[in-house]
């Protein structure tokens, strides 16, 4: 409620007010105790609602302003009685804790149990106010004002240090079930002129104006959970603390002076909250106009863009399912509305809210929207990062974050601020997996840019160079993540973060040496006439195998004049046959916004993804982490209408893939393709449940692939409990290697033969000295059983139904449309797995088929594929002694040799499907008409346009590349636009010389760092970008680049600035930096 204070004018010396020391402790009975106050709340969502009362604070928004209306007569009267002020206090008795607060984003599934049973210890600060305010329903204090509508803090929530409040002045205390009692010292601010000069006016501050109260904890390691980096229950800030019978309590002394001292006269009420004072509010929102018109320039896309990549962004961003795109999208009364929905949920987001892979939409904000954000939304966004970045702390104060230490070090210290944030030291330090280093880094580079946190930005800059760069991007050749699809898109989106908003040059560069990268590998998996990747995949749904699209359909989708992505028109939440249309990982909606800085990719690119020419090829080392030397092979065929990718020993959700179309035509849905997947599998096999990407399976597969043919060799697991898992404790009836055939046609038109006869009817057995064909309109399928240890059963072979479950992430039923099962185990009643001898399960058990694919485009006709099968020719011989199966097929005029074996060793952890040293072991040998059939040494990864390595020569369809042999290099060579680009993809310094058909030559006079380096011949552009790291002199590296193979003078630009390429001799020469 609000009153008047009565006019009085009280004399007192100038001495009453400033003396200090142990009169409480001498002088008991000279107390007074002022219990009548009068509290407001200031509310940081509600910018200008006055809140009468209140006695809850959080540390995000909710404020209560405090002060005592009686205090200055009541503590005149105590001291004219002839007392000098020994000590004054505030308390605060304690009330409570929100276990659930209103109106804060709030995983209490996740978090009541453990803020129920373990009560906070949270502290209260206090912030001298410099203003005075009436709790007034029209009039009272808001976030904007001191008075609603007259008067205005001089900064939002009363925040202005100078004019608003004291900040430093009190020292926070607890006030918790722990300790009930929370007393603050407000001595200082009644003895000496921290606020008022005059002493009477200090006691008339008491009156008038009083104290501002907040929480101190923005969020508590207290309820961090071991092991566990997301953090669910931690985010407390907007968890209320509630104290109760706030009081003042001054001690005194007794003196036998007089004193006397003016008191300055009390303000009226009307002149306090009815006075304006000129002031106006400084938490504003846009208006209707003002954000239209800022919208629209949000929403523009930087750079000359062709009109087809505009009309794909645009289309990525109706489909939307971002958490950004509809802040920018904000005109007319209807967008206003949805604008102020999400700045509200914006603000209801507590500091340190994990909000998992939608991360980079709480970055793009603010690099790309900040205009739209009126300043206290902006601040919210400043204290979302402070509080995981804890910017005041070097890099050596933290641990872990799922390590114990984490967990000890708030038993030892009780520091709500912990030593461990996912943003901070471990994942810029550690290998974790790819996409958790990429979001690490991003947060602390470019948050800490945000907030000009010199250590976050520090451990960015190192996470980004020494784990995403050279790590996870260029350490074999290939990455963790390919082709994981949901996985990938997240790392891919951080790396366009790095590319398009880094705070310098080399970090930009390396973002933007990172997307090419992944943009490559994306490129040269895809297939046009499918519109899918194919790739084996690590982690993965088979949603995201069969239609779902995560971003990086969305990215390459920006990129082709044709388009990538499929139902483009559905909405974001869209379905087919159950499963999403749209990947939630990386939305299509953030897609569209990330394009908008700088494209994907160049417009050239355009070419080579939407009319790759046929076949298109990909070898690639895996070395998984740099454990596996030698490494293990990732091989991608693409031929007219199908397409074969493989990966030799990973175990991982699907390591065999083909797919194809049934019509000569570009697919448009997901019942145009046909699809094929391989498991080792026991008792009823499921080839679609996924949890997290992975499913336990009963053994694993070894490939050998040679273009469009492959020799897949098939074992259950060496280590009993993964077998065990797989198996599950209802025992043990069959063990098979199963394919499922995939097919969501609504009339099934392919025809399955067995030799020469066509199957009528499901399930069919058959043996193994017999070869299954599959002709699926266009294209063509062989499948050649190999051998199979035989362990008890009733069939060796069977093609039938089965092989369903329920796909992620929606859980849709979905199954194969047939399934071939290649028996090693079959009976008719499960027996415990324990029955079953363990050495042969592990070492003499084995199965598998040669797989070879084919299309009209390859061979006219089905009839000449059957042919060329028939003519084909298969040995497969068991080696018991030394537990091998050789295998040697010949197709057409090449003879494929391979053995696998049995006897290698797995891991007693899930890091690696067999121990590293142990890949010889499992495949001894593998030949192509005599010879090594992969990469040589020095080269890493092969493509038909891209080569990397460190052999010093790169070659690709007439492009070189020369570099210092032992230093990674990189080079792209598009075989359609002749566009040639090369990279010194780490910041190693080495020579550097690129090359091109036509005769184009471009040589570094000197050593280069971090360079990209590209020639357009179709529009005779040359672009450099060329960095260097703050440790690096200018004078090391080379000054120009020479150019020469050339008529006329290029066009060129360096670091994004044109620049003049002037003649030298029989050539041109550009700057180098």
């Amino acid at each position: 409620m609000s009153f008047i204070i009565r006019r009085r004018r009280l004399l007192m010396t100038g001495a009453a007010l400033g003396v200090t020391g142990s009169a409480l402790a001498q002088r008991r009975g000279d107390e007074i105790e002022i219990a009548t106050g009068e509290t407001a709340t200031i509310d940081g969502r509600h910018w200008d609602m006055p809140i009468v009362g209140g006695t809850t604070v959080d540390a995000v928004h909710r404020s209560v302003l405090l002060r005592f209306p009686t205090a200055a007569d009541e503590v005149g009267d105590f001291l004219r009685e002839g007392r000098v002020l020994g000590r004054a206090e505030l308390v605060l008795s304690y009330s409570g804790y929100e276990i659930v607060p209103d109106g804060y984003l709030c995983r209490d599934g996740l978090g009541r149990k453990l803020w129920t049973d373990d009560p906070p210890s949270w502290h209260v600060e206090v912030f001298p106010l410099r203003r005075p305010w009436v709790a007034d329903r029209e009039r009272g204090p808001t976030f904007n004002a001191s008075a609603n509508g007259l008067r205005y803090w001089n900064r939002y929530g009363a925040s202005d240090p100078q004019r608003d409040r004291l900040t430093g002045a009190i020292e926070p205390q607890e006030l918790s079930t722990y300790v009930r009692e929370a007393r603050f010292d407000i001595t200082p601010l009644l003895a000496t002129a921290a606020l008022e000069r005059e002493a009477g006016a200090r006691l008339r501050w008491l009156q008038e104006s009083g104290f501002l109260l907040r929480k101190v904890e923005t969020y508590d390691s207290r309820y961090r959970e071991p092991n566990n980096a997301y953090e669910w229950a931690m985010p407390t800030g907007g968890h209320g603390l509630t104290f109760t019978r706030p009081r003042l309590v001054f001690a005194g002394r007794r003196t036998g002076a007089i004193v006397s001292i003016v008191m300055p006269p009390a303000l009226e009420a009307d002149w306090k909250v009815r006075t304006p004072d000129g002031s106006k509010p400084t938490a504003v929102m846009p208006t209707v106009q003002q954000l239209g018109e800022r919208g629209r320039r949000v929403l523009l896309a930087r750079g000359d863009r062709p009109k087809w990549e505009l009309g794909h962004i645009a289309e990525l961003r109706r489909a939307g399912g971002d958490n950004i795109s509809a802040l920018a999208e904000s005109a007319g009364d209807a967008g206003y509305k949805i604008y102020l929905d999400r700045i509200r949920l914006l603000l209801s987001m507590p500091p340190r809210y994990w909000v998992g892979w939608e991360i980079e939409d709480y970055i793009l904000i603010w690099y790309q929207l900040r205009d739209l954000l009126p300043p206290p939304v902006q601040d919210h966004l400043k204290a979302y990062w402070t509080a995981w970045l804890q910017p005041d702390l070097p890099t050596d104060a933290f641990v872990h974050p799922q390590s114990a230490d984490a967990i000890d070090y708030w038993r030892r210290n009780h520091d709500w601020r912990g030593r461990a944030s996912f943003f901070r030291d471990g994942y810029n330090f550690a290998v974790s997996t790819q996409n958790f280093n990429h979001t690490a880094a991003m947060g602390a580079l470019l948050g800490g840019a945000m907030i000009g946190s010199a250590y976050a930005t520090g451990d960015g800059r190192h996470g980004l160079e020494a784990l995403l760069l050279r790590f996870w991007g260029f350490l074999d050749g290939s990455t963790q993540e390919v082709l994981d699809h949901y996985y990938l898109s997240i790392t891919l989106s951080g790396q366009k973060m790095f590319a398009d908003f880094a705070p310098t040059p080399v970090d930009r560069l390396m973002g933007r040496i990172l997307v090419d990268r992944t943009m490559e590998i994306l490129t040269t998996l895809y297939h046009p006439q499918l519109r899918r990747f194919v790739s084996s995949s690590n982690r993965a749904r088979l949603s995201g195998v069969l239609v779902e699209q995560d971003g990086i359909y969305g990215a390459l989708h920006t990129v082709s004049k044709q388009g990538v992505v499929k139902y483009a028109d559905r909405p974001f939440d869209a379905k087919v046959h159950g499963m999403p249309v749209w990947g939630y990982d990386f939305p299509p909606g953030r897609v569209a916004m990330q394009s908008l800085q700088q494209p994907w990719a160049p417009a050239w690119l355009s070419g080579l993804v939407d009319d790759k020419p046929v076949p298109f090829e990909e070898t690639s080392t895996e070395t998984t982490r740099g454990y596996f030397k030698p490494p293990l092979w990732r091989r991608s065929y693409l031929g007219r209408w199908h397409g074969l990718a493989s990966t030799d020993i990973r175990g991982g959700t699907v390591d065999v893939l083909g797919q194809w179309v049934r019509t000569a035509a570009r697919s448009t849905r997901l019942e145009d393709l046909g699809t094929l997947t391989v498991r080792y599998a026991a008792n009823r096999p499921d080839l679609v449940t996924t949890r997290e990407g992975v499913i336990p399976q009963a053994g694993l597969t070894l490939t050998y692939q040679s273009r469009n043919r492959a020799i897949i060799f098939a074992k259950p697991h060496a280590n009993r409990e993964w077998l065990r898992e797989a198996v599950g404790k209802d025992g043990l009836f069959q063990l098979a290697t199963v394919i499922g055939l995939w097919n969501f046609a609504d009339s099934k038109t392919w025809d399955i033969y067995v030799d020469d006869r066509k199957v009528e009817s499901f399930p069919h057995r058959l043996t193994a000295r017999q070869r299954i064909l599959v002709r699926d309109g266009v294209t063509y399928l062989a499948i050649l059983p190999l051998p199979a240890a035989d362990l008890g059963r009733d069939a060796e072979i069977e093609i039938g139904p089965g092989g369903g479950g329920k796909a992620d992430p929606t859980q849709a039923e979905i199954a194969p449309a047939l399934i071939i099962s290649m028996f090693n185990l079959k009976r008719g009643r499960a027996a415990p797995l324990d029955s079953f001898d363990a050495a042969t399960l592990a070492n003499r058990t084995y199965g598998g088929f040669v797989l070879e694919m084919g299309d009209a485009e390859q061979h006219g006709s089905f009839d000449a594929f059957a042919q060329h099968i028939k003519t084909n020719t298969l040995t497969a011989v068991w080696k018991e002694d030394r537990r091998v199966m050789e295998v040697a097929y010949r197709s057409g005029s090449d003879l494929m040799e391979a053995a696998f074996g049995t006897d290698f060793t797995q891991p007693g952890e899930h890091h690696f499907i067999i121990n590293p040293g142990q890949q010889e072991k499992a495949i001894p040998y593998r030949r192509l008409n005599g010879q090594w059939p992969y990469l040589a040494p020095g080269l890493e990864r092969d493509t038909s346009w891209a080569q990397q390595g460190t052999n010093g020569q790169l070659e690709k369809n007439g492009a070189v590349l020369v570099t210092e042999p032992g230093k990674k290099a990189y080079l792209l060579s598009d075989p359609l636009s002749g566009t040639v680009v090369g990279y010194n993809p780490l910041p190693d310094p080495q020579a550097f010389a690129l090359s091109a058909r036509g005769g184009f030559a471009l040589r570094a006079d000197g050593k280069v760092g971090l360079l990209r380096a590209e020639y357009r011949p179709r529009t005779h552009e040359l672009l450099i970008t060329h960095a260097l790291k703050p440790d690096q002199k200018a004078e090391d590296f080379a000054r120009t680049f020479t150019v020469s193979g050339l008529a006329a003078a290029p066009r060129a630009t360096v670091n994004g600035r044109p620049v003049e390429a002037r003649h030298a001799g029989n050539g041109f020469q550009v700057p180098a930096l």
